[in-house]
């Protein structure tokens, strides 16, 4: 965008939304430039060419006006909606985690590019027939790496030596795992199992596209899920109250498969 220019334009996804007065809704955007605020003016009217181009999730080419303490949204294109998000409660419960997450972790436009790609992969991903608990495991661990939050899973977060099947100890304090030798410099380090461990490592290291076509048991998705949100809040310094909508959701989808699989 150039100095003094009134008008700029930017594509982004909508991550968060509400409405203001009797017509209008402010947006936040994922932009690659940055997170921005911007007003969606008359956009609740029925005759306003915003609507339906504006939605939750929505990759969009924006046009927008500067404003004084908000940018105004002027013009607007979806380029993708998500649509098959939307159509199962358990992977829109999945995206609300991942926006809340991204909105909470995203301050600095050095790293909204990159969380910006992840979150589209991981939206597209989300999309199709895929692991869904994978997805929101990779894409945190993603967000967490950009945002210079990574968790040490290959050497010690104390003293650097390289962590083998023996490694048992999690310490959020030291940010990461902790070798034998070292657990003693977190006293409050949580013992976690071998798979968990591999787990969390294999999410780290693998594409999105390999992540996302692994199955796992529903106990270790839990045990992963808990760790990694308490990881994100601990460094957001924010609670996510999608968490827990997820977490109902999830616990509703494994009890109906398991009906659906013993005939119920």
């Amino acid at each position: 965008m150039a100095m003094g220019e009134r008008l700029y334009r930017t594509s982004g996804v909508i991550i968060k939304r509400f409405d203001v007065g009797e017509a209008d809704r402010v947006l936040t955007i994922l932009t690659p430039f940055g997170k921005i605020s911007a007003n969606a003016r008359g956009i609740r009217k029925t005759a306003s060419r915003l609507a339906g181009h504006l939605e939750l999730l929505s990759f969009c080419q924006l046009q927008l006006a500067i404003g004084k303490s908000r940018d105004v949204v002027t013009q607007s294109v979806a380029i993708e909606r998500f649509e098959a998000i939307q159509q199962r409660l358990y992977t829109m419960a999945a995206s609300y985690y991942l926006t809340e997450l991204t909105d909470n972790f995203v301050t600095d436009s050095d790293i909204a590019s990159p969380a910006l790609t992840h979150l589209l992969a991981s939206l597209h991903m989300l999309c199709q027939p895929s692991q869904t608990e994978m997805v929101m495991h990779w894409y945190t661990l993603q967000l967490s790496d950009v945002a210079g939050y990574r968790p040490q899973l290959f050497d010690c977060a104390v003293c650097g030596s390289r962590l083998d099947e023996q490694t048992d100890r999690w310490s959020i304090a030291q940010g990461g795992m902790l070798c034998p030798d070292c657990v003693r410099a977190d006293p409050k380090a949580i013992t976690i199992s071998l798979a968990l461990f591999k787990l969390l490592r294999f999410v780290q290291r693998e594409p999105l596209a390999t992540v996302a076509q692994t199955v796992q048991p529903f106990a270790l998705h839990t045990s992963a899920f808990q760790l990694l949100q308490q990881w994100v809040v601990q460094h957001s310094e924010q609670p996510l109250r999608s968490a827990v909508f997820f977490d109902d959701v999830r616990h509703k989808e494994y009890q109906d498969t398991v009906e659906i699989e013993h005939g119920q």
